[in-house]
Formats: structure tokens, sequence, C-alpha cells
């Protein structure tokens, strides 16, 4: 029967322990035993902290899709036709000195189109479509480049633009920036922490870096938006580029003693 009395005390003390970590593991910010042992033999004590860093900066480049799709009675016809529009759109860029090593077809399609009305197919003709993409680098705040050269694209008839995109065309000293602003407030977490608990904070452990570049977001969705953006103001308008935010985060285990 003592043996038993002695086994309560036990049981709620670690049953204390047990609800406390779960608590505190929910907060984002927790200190254990790893139960590792280090090179020396000695066991591994840490403090696992999160820091996010965010810098702004002009984005330096447009992104733009453009494309054409024409019907005719032969897909050889319907080509010519497509053909006859992306020529006109390389002389543009070709005059705006934008080279060839920026611009890609990103997508070519010939195909029977078909009428469906009164529930019977009918032959229509062939449909050929026919996407370039487009960068236009080294634009300055107002994009006054990119907005002549969308100005220009947007006269060719029947043209469709599927999106303009900023963005900086190398973006390595930002996501460092950022990096360093992360691994600094994580730093300053884990030393508040250190400093709460009575321990001496040594170097880190393991750094787990989940960084990513995000696609930009457009700033017009179609043609037909700038057609109109550019009706309502001068022919000269233009466009406000913005700034963008560059975003690292990092999960940092810390060493302590």
């Amino acid at each position: 029967m003592e043996n038993k009395n002695n086994l309560i005390p036990i049981l709620i003390v670690s049953l204390a322990v047990v609800i406390s970590a779960l608590f505190i593991s929910r907060t984002g910010i927790y200190i254990k035993n790893t139960g590792g042992v280090e090179s020396n033999g000695k066991v591994s004590n840490t403090i696992s902290v999160s820091g996010d860093g965010k810098v702004s900066a002009k984005p330096d480049m447009v992104q733009l899709t453009v494309g054409f799709q024409e019907i005719a009675p032969t897909s050889k016809a319907a080509l010519e036709k497509v053909n006859s529009k992306i020529d006109a759109v390389m002389n543009i860029l070709k005059n705006n000195n934008i080279p060839e090593s920026d611009i890609t077809t990103s997508n070519l399609n010939i195909y029977t189109e078909y009428d469906y009305s009164n529930s019977t197919r009918r032959v229509v003709g062939q449909r050929a479509s026919q996407s370039l993409e487009i960068k236009i680098k080294k634009i300055d705040a107002k994009a006054t480049k990119a907005s002549k050269i969308i100005d220009e694209l947007s006269s060719v008839d029947n043209l469709q633009m599927n999106g303009i995109y900023f963005d900086i065309e190398d973006k390595t000293q930002f996501f460092s920036k950022a990096r360093e602003l992360a691994f600094n407030k994580a730093k300053q977490k884990a030393s508040e922490l250190a400093k709460l608990s009575g321990v001496k904070l040594v170097k880190p452990i393991s750094i787990s870096d989940s960084t990513y570049d995000v696609t930009p977001m457009p700033y017009l969705s179609n043609v037909n938006q700038y057609k109109t953006l550019n009706s309502a103001v001068a022919s000269d308008a233009q466009i406000s580029t913005g700034e963008m935010s560059i975003s690292t985060n990092l999960s940092i285990l810390w060493g302590i003693e």
C-alpha cells in the first residue's frame, strides 16, 4: 500500500510536466532538451525560435504575355494570319530595343473549330493561336519605357494581353538583407528567452530557411483594362510601379548551457 501511495505524487508531477510541455509548444517558441549528444559527449540543450525579415524595393522589370487567335478555312491560312500579327509585335519590340533573348514563344496551337449549335457538330474552320512572353528590363519608377511599348502593342488588331507583371530581375541582395533581418530577430528572441530562463546562449545548432520567391501579382489582367485606363488620361500616361516586398523566414535551433 505504501508503494502505491508513493506513486501518486510521481504520476501527478509527470502529468503536470506533459501538460506544461504541450502548452508551451503551442506558442511557437519553446525550450527543450533534444536528447542529442555533441562530439564531446555533452547533452545538447536548445532553444527553438523563428524570425522573419522583409525588405521593399522598386521593380526594375515588366513581364507581359501577348497573343493572337485567328480562324481561317485551312490551318495554313489561319497560321499565316497569326504570323502576320506576331511579325507586327516583333517589329514594335525590335524598334524599342527589346532583345530576342527576352522574347519567348510560350504557346502555339492549331486545331479544328466546331460549331455545336442546333445539336449538331459543324466544322467552322481551323483556329491558330500563338503567345509571346516578353520581358521589358531596366524600367524607371513610372515604367515609362514599358508604358510606351504597351501603347504601341495595343494598336495591333485583335491582340490579347493576358497579364502585366512587375518584377525585380535580380533579387539576390534583397533576399540577403531580408535573411540578415530574420536572423537578428531570431537571435533577439533566443537571447531574451535564455536570459529569462537563466541559461547561456551559445551557437546555433541548426538553421532552416523556408524562403521562396513569390510570383508577383499582375498590374493589369488584359489589354482592354489598359485601353480603358489610357482613355481616361493623357496618351503619354505613365504607370506607377509601386514597391515589391521580399520576405524570408528562418527557424533556428540555438544551443544553451
